[in-house]
């Protein structure tokens, strides 16, 4: 089905969750043979319903600034889905190579648009977060930054400039020297 903005989104969604549900039952179905050959089967693993909820936690969750920033992940569901500690996340974000928003209600949101395929933070993005955390923007600048097209960019966002140039040394120059223009800007 094509992912177009004609298709209506809960036909596109309807879809997406059997796609998904197939993947994971592959998935499910060769971890299953793997514990068989030891004599156990998922249900050694715990509660089948702690599972599924964990790997729901899993997938970014749903805010109102989904809008302009994309999805989030809460606490849980990062520190879930990179396998780390909220410990371990806490001093990503206070070292600055993670970018977090903290909502009025004192919780700690993280961008999604901030990780490559492989789950790091994308060259560029990292230090971006830190050039402008150092210069005193939060979090939410920060993501405003990296999604705001500009013409630095070729009329791109930092985000999407990476994007499209595969996170080349030149794109990450780019947005380095961009981040720290604007901090010096900021700073003055």
């Amino acid at each position: 089905m094509p992912n177009d903005a004609a298709t209506p989104v809960s036909e596109r969604n309807a879809v997406a969750t059997g796609e998904l549900l197939h993947a994971i039952e592959r998935r499910l179905e060769r971890r299953a043979t793997e514990l068989a050959v030891q004599g156990r089967s998922l249900r050694s693993l715990g509660d089948l319903d702690e599972l599924a909820a964990r790997m729901v936690a899993a997938l970014p969750g749903v805010h109102p600034y989904d809008t302009a920033f994309g999805p989030f992940y809460d606490t849980s569901g990062l520190a879930s889905w990179l396998g780390v500690s909220r410990q371990a996340l806490a001093d990503r974000v206070r070292r600055g190579t993670l970018l977090a928003c903290r909502t009025a209600e004192g919780h700690l949101l993280y961008p999604l648009l901030q990780f490559g395929r492989n789950a790091e933070v994308r060259p560029g993005v990292v230090d971006a977060v830190g050039i402008l955390g150092r210069a005193g923007a939060d979090g939410w600048t920060i993501a405003s930054w990296l999604t705001t097209p500009t013409p630095v960019f070729s009329g791109h966002s930092a985000v999407d400039h990476l994007v499209l140039h595969r996170s080349s040394q030149a794109a990450v120059d780019l947005v380095v020297m961009a981040a720290e223009a604007d901090a010096v800007r900021w700073a003055a």
